[in-house]
C-alpha cells in the first residue's frame, strides 16, 4: 500500500511518426488555405460536405480528422468518429489537452503551406474551440471563424494577431449562445477583434443559415483586407 502511495503522476513530451487522414480540395492555382475542424465523434469530410459549397473556389480547402478515434454504432455496425481532445466534466479538466491536435495541425499546415498563403480556420463545436489555439501556431492565421463554440478567454495566454468570429445558433441547447457572446465579450475587452453573429432558427449544427454566415463573413474579410 505504501508503494502505491508513494506513486507520482507524470506526463512525457516527446516527438514520433503521427498520421492525419482527411479530405482535401486542391485547385490548380490556389490564393489561400482553409482549414476546417469537425465536431466531437465527427469527420473531417462531415464539416466539408456542409460549407464547400460556401468556400472560395480559388481556396485550397483541408479536411483532417481529428487523431483520436471514437467508436461508435452505426445501422447495426461499428465506426469511428474522431475526437481532438478530452474533457472530464466530472473532474472539470483535460484528459487529454488540445496540445497533441493543435501541434499535429501546425505540422499539416507546414506541409500544405509552403507557399505561405493566407490561412482561415473554421472549426465546428469541439473543432471551434480548437480554432484559435491552432491559429496562434501558424503564423499564416488572418482569420478565425467558431461555429457552435466558445472561444475561451482562459485558454489565450496572448493576444491572437487575427481577427475572430464566433456564429451560433440561436436555438442551440448543447452550447449556448448566450455563454459564447459572455466569452467573446471578454475577448474584446482584451482588444481582441471579435464578432458575434447569431442565426435564427439554427439549433447545434451547420445550418444552410450558419453556412451563408460564413459566406458573409468571408466576403467581409477579403474586402477588408484589400
Amino acid at each position: 500500500m505504501k508503494i502505491l502511495q508513494e506513486a507520482v503522476e507524470a506526463t512525457w513530451h516527446f516527438t514520433s511518426f503521427a498520421e492525419l487522414k482527411g479530405v482535401v480540395r486542391r485547385p490548380s492555382a490556389p490564393t489561400e488555405i482553409i482549414l476546417l475542424l469537425h465536431g466531437l465523434g465527427e469527420r473531417g469530410k462531415r464539416i466539408y460536405r456542409k460549407l464547400l459549397p460556401v468556400l472560395p473556389s480559388t481556396a485550397l480547402v483541408i479536411a483532417p480528422n481529428a487523431p483520436f478515434p471514437l467508436e461508435r454504432a452505426k445501422e447495426g455496425r461499428m465506426d469511428y468518429g474522431h475526437s481532438w481532445y478530452f474533457y472530464d466534466k466530472l473532474e472539470n479538466r483535460y484528459f487529454v489537452t488540445q496540445d497533441l491536435a493543435k501541434y499535429w495541425l501546425r505540422d499539416l499546415l507546414l506541409l500544405e503551406n509552403t507557399a505561405k498563403l493566407p490561412v482561415t480556420i473554421i472549426g465546428f463545436s469541439q473543432g471551434g474551440y480548437l480554432a484559435p489555439l491552432v491559429g496562434m501556431e501558424i503564423p499564416e492565421t488572418r482569420l478565425v471563424i467558431g461555429l457552435a463554440c466558445e472561444f475561451r478567454s482562459n485558454l489565450l495566454a496572448s493576444l491572437p494577431q487575427f481577427p475572430l468570429s464566433a456564429v451560433h445558433g440561436e436555438a442551440d441547447t448543447v452550447v449556448k449562445a448566450e455563454a459564447s457572446r459572455t466569452e467573446l465579450a471578454l475577448l474584446v475587452e482584451r482588444g481582441i477583434d471579435a464578432t458575434f453573429h447569431l442565426v435564427v432558427g439554427t439549433g447545434h449544427e451547420i445550418s444552410p443559415g450558419m453556412a451563408r454566415t460564413v459566406k458573409d463573413i468571408l466576403e467581409a474579410h477579403a474586402t477588408r483586407g484589400l
